[in-house]
């Protein structure tokens, strides 16, 4: 099952085990996943992370990479950037 979890900069500092303004660069450079904007909140998806991860962390602006298709399962009915 997925985990539809979002973390914030400090928890996903913690799961990549870098400071939490190493994930911010990170971010501003394009390296990471996108996260999610809940008004003035700043979001990650822990399984968009997960599948970064796994992949083995590719530079996602140079890549291309995106995260495996939801199918629904995020709750965005379709509004997500999974595909």
């Amino acid at each position: 099952m997925e985990d539809n979890r979002l973390l914030d900069v400090v928890a996903v500092a913690e799961l990549l085990g870098i400071s939490e303004r190493g994930v911010w660069r990170f971010r501003d450079a394009g390296r990471m996943p996108a996260p999610v904007s809940l008004g003035r909140l700043i979001r990650w998806r822990q399984a968009d992370l997960a599948a970064w991860v796994a992949a083995g962390c590719p530079d996602v602006r140079k890549t291309h990479w995106t995260p495996p298709a939801c199918n629904g399962t995020c709750g965005n009915n379709g509004g997500c950037r999974h595909a």
